[in-house]
């Protein structure tokens, strides 16, 4: 792991999953299976000081030695990346043929897009780069929807917690689905977010309404997400004639009541197709969509792919899956 910022949990929480997922292969009787893991920095000096905190490396990135499968980027004092950090990006760029994986945590995607390794890639990290990075880094495909994503050997995460999720996923390719679910089980965390997850869920993409009437209607589309939802409904619920709550709702959300139903539908669709096994037809029914082909439409429109090819790639299978196949 190669990092410098102000934030310890983008050190310690990698560690974490590692150490844990070390933990939960000694207990399965595989102790000689596990993470061997280094932390090397960039450059010397104290990596995150905080009140009552201080995390510092022992070691150089010139100090890595032998064989590395893995290299984990966690996000870098930018001002001396792009100053005085030469030397290092060429270390990285030499290193992106010679490992088996190059993973970035929330704002280390810098790290590999200065270096050159995103060039041509598709990427992502914290929703709240997006602007800068676009601007530092225009030959990176650049999608800041995911909570993560891969591009052939290269992975990219975007804030914190995503990070988590990434290094799950990491477990789960090396070890199986299995002790990645214990891993996160031991951790007390959800396994796993799937990568095509967005960074925000459809309540917190959007403005909460000033109105409370306004704002209680979002929770109830939320609560109620297969029941009758057409604006007129939704309307008499609060009193308000169709075209007066559209207007309001609007102003207020930032979208109309008809495009927030139909992205809430949305995203409970997807969680249900990423975390369940229930029938297709069976999740369009629980989700308020007046039949399969109108959840069908929906994917189409909003993700260019069926709800059947999304369950495939990002289900819960999905990956154990595509782990057996290649074994």
């Amino acid at each position: 792991m190669v990092g410098q910022y102000p934030y310890a949990s983008e050190y310690i929480a990698p560690i974490d999953v590692f150490q844990t997922a070390n933990r939960v292969l000694a207990l399965s009787g595989k102790p000689a299976f596990g993470y061997d893991y280094e932390f090397v920095s960039s450059h010397s000096g104290t990596l995150c000081e905080m009140p009552g905190l201080k995390i510092m490396s022992d070691r150089s990135y010139h100090e890595l030695a032998g064989r590395v499968h893995t290299l984990v980027f966690t996000p870098i004092d930018f001002e001396w990346l792009f100053s005085r950090g030469e030397k290092f990006l060429g270390w990285v760029a030499g290193k992106a043929t010679a490992v088996s994986r190059m993973v970035s945590l929330c704002g280390g995607a810098y790290i590999l897009a200065a270096a050159g390794v995103l060039n041509g890639r598709r990427a992502t990290t914290h929703w709240d780069l997006t602007d800068d990075f676009r601007r530092r880094f225009p030959d990176v495909v650049l999608d800041p929807e995911p909570i993560y994503s891969i591009d052939g050997h290269i992975y990219t995460s975007a804030g914190m917690t995503a990070g988590v999720d990434l290094c799950l996923t990491l477990v789960e390719e090396d070890y199986g689905r299995e002790v990645a679910l214990r891993t996160a089980q031991a951790m007390v965390l959800f396994l796993k977010r799937p990568g095509g997850q967005a960074q925000f869920s459809t309540q917190l993409s959007h403005d909460i309404a000033e109105t409370d009437s306004i704002r209680s209607l979002q929770s109830y589309i939320v609560d109620h997400i297969d029941d009758d939802l057409r604006v007129e409904k939704l309307a008499a619920r609060i009193n308000m004639s169709p075209r007066n709550l559209s207007r309001t709702f609007t102003r207020e959300v930032g979208v109309s009541p008809g495009k927030f139903v139909e992205q809430c539908r949305l995203e409970q669709a997807r969680r249900k197709l990423e975390e369940s096994t229930l029938p297709l037809a069976k999740v369009a029914e629980r989700c308020g969509y007046r039949s399969m082909d109108s959840m069908h439409a929906a994917f189409e429109r909003q993700l260019g792919l069926s709800p059947l090819a999304y369950r495939l790639r990002f289900g819960a299978g999905a990956a154990a899956h595509a782990i057996e196949s290649t074994r």
